[in-house]
């Protein structure tokens, strides 16, 4: 599992659980971002990387958390509770949560948003995560994710990709905005993902598969997609 996830393993622990980037100390703003790294970035990438600072140029003056977890509980376990508990119920409602989710952290803020409708507003999904080849070659077998059916049993992964298939079904659901590098390993996932959302929530741009991919296209999107627009 951990080669499809693209994972490496981690050892240690996390802390805290969730880091908070107010704008205001002792004040709350009417929106949050929730930062869902991947499952092996850490702390510090956030940092070296400068992800706070261009999220403030570009724009997003509200306040953000950042979630992170060690790689096993992005399979094993209930990830969905746990940020339930940690930002849901620690920060409290606010009038809209942005959901930013990286790789294999974008996996698991549609399986939160999927159980916790009412706690997320609006995902930015960088190159999703989305499952073994067997599963993307069933849906491209299919016709494509608005004429799928998941062959019993159905997983976690498939009940996902159920979910992500109400945005061609005109179900309730978040906005959605998509990136990914063209030449992201990935990209028949979310090629799939892109052809059921609307040509102006999908943003590729070159690259393949990481941090400075990432903070590439972030800067791009949020250039020509500010938040004072969402």
């Amino acid at each position: 599992m951990w080669g499809l996830l693209g994972c490496r393993m981690i050892q240690g622990s996390v802390d805290p659980d969730v880091a908070s980037y107010p704008v205001r100390a002792g004040q709350t703003t009417d929106e949050l971002m929730v930062l869902m790294l991947g499952a092996t970035d850490d702390p510090a990438d956030v940092e070296r990387h400068g992800m706070i600072e261009l999220l403030r140029e570009r724009g997003w003056d509200q306040d953000i958390v950042v979630s992170y977890h060690l790689a096993p509980s992005y399979v094993l376990g209930d990830i969905e509770h746990d940020l339930h508990r940690d930002i849901a119920l620690t920060y409290g409602p606010r009038k809209r949560r942005v959901w930013l989710g990286i790789s294999a952290g974008a996996l698991v803020t549609f399986g939160h948003a999927r159980r916790y409708p009412d706690e997320v507003d609006h995902i930015i999904a960088y190159a999703p995560y989305l499952g073994p080849k067997k599963i993307i070659d069933e849906i491209e077998a299919d016709g494509g994710l608005a004429s799928w059916t998941a062959n019993e049993p159905i997983e976690n992964i498939e009940r996902v990709w159920q979910w992500l298939r109400g945005y061609a079904e005109g179900a309730a659901r978040p906005r959605l905005d998509l990136i990914w590098g063209r030449d992201d390993p990935s990209r028949r996932a979310q090629e799939l993902l892109a052809a059921v959302l609307p040509e102006d929530r999908t943003h590729t741009g070159p690259g393949e598969h990481g941090w400075d991919t990432f903070m590439s296209l972030l800067d791009s999107f949020l250039a020509d997609h500010p938040p004072s627009s969402w």
